[in-house]
């Protein structure tokens, strides 16, 4: 499977992600290369699928970067592994702080072929090292 985000130069294949034992999504190992959590949904599919991403990392921006800087309507498109590319558009962009993340509203049930894409935001915690928001960009799909 690939993500082509046009807007912000992104253009990658997606690995695929599972869960942990404790029930939350495992995150992409490869900083450059988002994945697509294989639960309910496959992108296309009447539902919530979601790809999550790195924000950066510490050798700097990483394959989400700019994912905040995506705007209502621009474009999303994920090429399936049977060669179909599905054409999302954004729909809406909202942060989260990661204590109170929404997880039914990201991955919860749609009347429509939804994918959310995931990233770090918000305030940096240097203690701890990661930040402490979640930023979710909202897509419908628009052409398969």
């Amino acid at each position: 499977m690939h993500l082509s985000i046009p807007i912000i130069g992104v253009s990658v294949p997606l690995s695929v992600l599972t869960l942990n034992k404790n029930g939350t999504v495992n995150v992409p190992t490869n900083f450059s290369e988002p994945g697509w959590y294989n639960g309910d949904r496959s992108p296309g599919q009447e539902g919530s699928a979601v790809i999550l991403g790195h924000v950066d990392g510490y050798n700097g921006p990483a394959v989400f970067y700019h994912l905040d800087k995506l705007k209502l309507g621009n474009r999303v498109d994920v090429t399936l592994a049977d060669g179909r590319t599905l054409q999302f558009a954004v729909i809406g962009e909202r942060m989260y702080k990661k204590a109170n993340f929404p997880d039914k509203l990201v991955y919860g049930a749609r009347k429509y072929p939804a994918l959310q894409l995931v990233t770090c935001g918000g305030i940096f915690d240097p203690s701890t090292g990661h930040y402490l928001s979640n930023i979710v960009v909202f897509t419908a799909l628009i052409k398969s």
